[in-house]
């Protein structure tokens, strides 16, 4: 199965329009508005400075976001981020969990801090340097 911003992002087939408009505050669910339009995501986004220009593509999205923060550990940071989006929206669709930026931040920086220890040493220390720059 292909995916595409189309793609609805409502479950496993047992879910209404109106549980999956419920999450994105009356609009579609797609990958788009999950991960980069949603108020919520922006508001998650930003807090770790990340800005996304979402006339482009996905792909070119990612591509530009890339070359602007210039950050060597970009793509391993943008995917946490995006798991933590995923898990809360996950909890709040099927364990009716409040979501909240501080609790996505809390996760998303137990996640990077978990997930480093795979890094080689200098990238670990300059994204252990860059989460601590978060207070």
């Amino acid at each position: 199965m292909a995916l595409n911003k189309r793609w609805q992002l409502g479950g496993l087939g047992n879910s209404s329009k109106a549980q999956r408009q419920r999450w994105s505050w009356g609009e579609e669910e797609t990958i788009d508005h999950l991960f980069f339009t949603c108020p919520f995501a922006v508001q998650c986004w930003s807090s770790i400075n990340f800005n996304w220009d979402n006339q482009l593509s996905l792909e070119d999205r990612l591509t530009h976001a890339r070359s602007t923060h210039n950050l060597p550990f970009f793509t391993e940071a943008t995917m946490i981020a995006a798991w933590e989006l995923w898990k809360l929206r996950n909890d709040k669709f099927f364990e009716r969990q409040a979501a909240s930026q501080n609790r996505w931040f809390c996760n998303f920086k137990m996640q990077c801090f978990s997930q480093s220890i795979r890094f080689k040493d200098d990238l670990r220390t300059a994204f252990c340097f860059w989460l601590d720059g978060f207070g």
